[in-house]
């Protein structure tokens, strides 16, 4: 199972929100630079984010984002399932895509893939961030 950009961009984020602003809103702006990566690209996850109730957003002077959530109570399953929108499938496309030749065997490895993600925490990734000291990362690596 390959981790969409998204994915990965929007961990990498609340491993940043996690680790450097736990005390206070931080400022998209401020997350994108660090990440080098595009603040629009930004608020569209960080709209889903919010949508997901993993993120709580201020307005004003000393704005920003927070996580909605203890990071040990964020699983990397729950970003990866709010970005990708993993289960957006129908019913009939569902039943097509198990249908056609190794379909159960796919979604076997779908559901094993999101079942580990489901065990991995946002702490574990802040945790292991701050022992490599590298804020800078981008992409942690899942796997």
């Amino acid at each position: 199972m390959k981790v969409s950009t998204k994915a990965r961009i929007a961990t990498a984020a609340l491993v940043e929100l996690g680790a450097h602003r736990a005390t206070h809103p931080a400022r998209l702006a401020d997350i994108a630079t660090r990440l080098d990566v595009s603040l629009s690209h930004l608020e569209h996850l960080f709209a889903l984010l919010r949508r997901h109730e993993l993120v709580e957003g201020f307005r004003g002077p000393g704005g920003g984002y927070v996580l909605a959530r203890a990071a040990r109570d964020i699983s990397v399953g729950d970003i990866v399932y709010c970005v990708d929108q993993l289960d957006s499938q129908s019913a009939s496309e569902r039943e097509a895509a198990l249908a056609a030749p190794g379909g159960q065997v796919w979604e076997q490895l779908r559901t094993q893939a999101m079942d580990y993600l489901d065990t991995v925490s946002l702490q574990q990734l802040i945790d292991s961030s701050r022992l490599r000291g590298a804020s800078a990362d981008p992409a942690p690596q899942l796997v």
